[in-house]
């Protein structure tokens, strides 16, 4: 698949594996994908990231443990909690100190032709919404 990388300072698109699907989790074919501003601090050195950028995004299912998923146009909650800490074992998992981040922390994000996400994270885009207003 082919994806836009940021790594020392420069952005490029690149042939990479298509993500590994873990138990729980979703593979998503990206319809489309937005730029933020924070795309652009990341690029500007904001938390360090090196990695497929981008993290508001639009997706259809094309693999899953649950079926019922499978061909869902999807949009995601981006942070992804450990499950386990403090906070997360209090029902605060956006305050979760061992958090992933989509395009921004620790995992590669949504500028690119696939992704993997928690179906947990998953929000099912209705009919009546375009890609284009779901992303935004």
């Amino acid at each position: 698949m082919q994806a836009l990388t940021f790594s020392r300072g420069s952005l490029r698109v690149e042939k990479k594996e298509t993500p590994a699907r873990a138990p729980g989790e979703a593979l998503i074919a990206v319809r489309v994908a937005g730029v933020c501003n924070t795309d652009l601090e990341i690029v500007r050195g904001y938390m360090g990231f090196e990695g497929t950028l981008g993290h508001e995004f639009v997706g259809e299912v094309i693999e899953a443990d649950d079926v019922s998923w499978l061909g869902r146009r999807v949009c995601g909650d981006i942070n992804l909690a450990c499950g386990t800490c403090e906070s997360c074992r209090a029902g605060e998992p956006h305050h979760c100190p061992n958090r992933s981040v989509l395009g921004i922390l620790h995992k590669d994000g949504a500028f690119a032709e696939r992704l993997t996400l928690p179906l947990r994270n998953l929000f099912a885009v209705p009919d009546a919404v375009s890609d284009e207003e779901a992303v935004f």
